[in-house]
């Protein structure tokens, strides 16, 4: 699970990066980045209903991320907040982590160590 101090919980963080993030996309994966000026990095997932129809599939999505993330949130940049918001069509068996490494790398958020 990740640390309480690395998660977007209330609706106005989710907003605030909604409307101010910058958007990195790929495939069927969207991520909406902003600075949030504190020494880590928050991290909210969106999947919506009409996105994955089944709540299994949905919240094995959303484990598949959160274990992506915890793994490697010492190599993520930090002072910014992320929305990963997972579009219609994508596919529910598929593990998303290549697809956000590679969203990651390209806005330059990812630092290899």
């Amino acid at each position: 699970m990740l640390p309480l101090q690395n998660r977007l919980k209330k609706k106005e963080d989710f907003n605030i990066v909604y409307h101010y993030g910058k958007s990195l996309f790929c495939d069927k994966i969207v991520l909406r980045v902003r600075k949030n000026h504190l020494p880590v990095m928050r991290m909210g997932i969106s999947i919506g209903v009409k996105s994955i129809k089944k709540a299994v599939d949905r919240n094995r999505l959303k484990r598949q991320i959160r274990a992506f993330f915890r793994r490697d949130l010492e190599n993520i940049s930090g002072g910014i907040d992320i929305v990963v918001i997972i579009q219609k069509g994508w596919n529910a068996k598929s593990n998303p982590a290549k697809a956000l490494f590679g969203l990651l790398e390209k806005g330059g958020f990812y630092n290899r160590k």
